[in-house]
């Protein structure tokens, strides 16, 4: 998998469950009030209006995602060489990790609501948070580790990398005796 791609997919996640928590308060805001009032009642504009902005501001965060992540192009591709390699976005991280503390909160949000007496709907909410909090989370561990993979054997050639360094390695074992070499002639 692509460097970009683990980004990207976790973005694309985050959108669309941000559009699909935005569609019940755009299309019925009447629904969601009379769900969650102990008795059935007429909703007022002011319930209305709210609804509805909260539902805008999700499809709003939802596009956001999307373009900050570069999943919609903000500018025409570009045409030269260095480009064709397929370049980083610059907002890929920082948008992952804002999107990883939302799901985080909001996951950590609906559990203290189901603690209370278990609902569909805060459960359901729940786990999608967690899923995507856990999933933002190993994105922004791992998704930016560069496959190194050699030509001729086709092995993986890249040992570890943060939080878990591999200080038994080959490769790092011959550093270090490189390094007490070169120090032991200069004595």
């Amino acid at each position: 998998m692509d460097k970009m791609d683990s980004y990207k997919l976790y973005n694309a996640a985050t959108s669309g469950y941000l559009a699909l928590q935005a569609l019940p308060l755009l299309i019925s805001p009447k629904l969601i009030v009379n769900m969650l009032a102990s008795e059935p009642r007429l909703i007022t504009e002011v319930e209305t209006y709210m609804l509805r902005a909260l539902g805008f501001a999700l499809v709003a965060l939802s596009a956001f995602t999307l373009l900050l992540s570069g999943l919609l192009p903000v500018s025409p591709p570009s045409t030269s060489a260095d480009n064709s390699t397929g370049s980083d976005n610059p907002y890929a991280y920082p948008t992952a990790v804002t999107a990883t503390v939302y799901h985080g909160l909001s996951a950590f949000y609906l559990y203290t609501q189901i603690t209370y007496g278990f609902s569909f709907g805060f459960g359901s909410g729940m786990i999608l948070s967690s899923a995507l909090f856990c999933f933002g989370v190993f994105t922004c561990l791992f998704g930016n580790e560069r496959s190194r993979v050699s030509k001729t054997t086709g092995a993986d050639k890249r040992t570890s990398n943060f939080p878990f360094t591999n200080t038994e390695s080959a490769r790092e074992k011959k550093k270090e005796s490189k390094r007490k070499s070169v120090s032991s002639r200069f004595r």
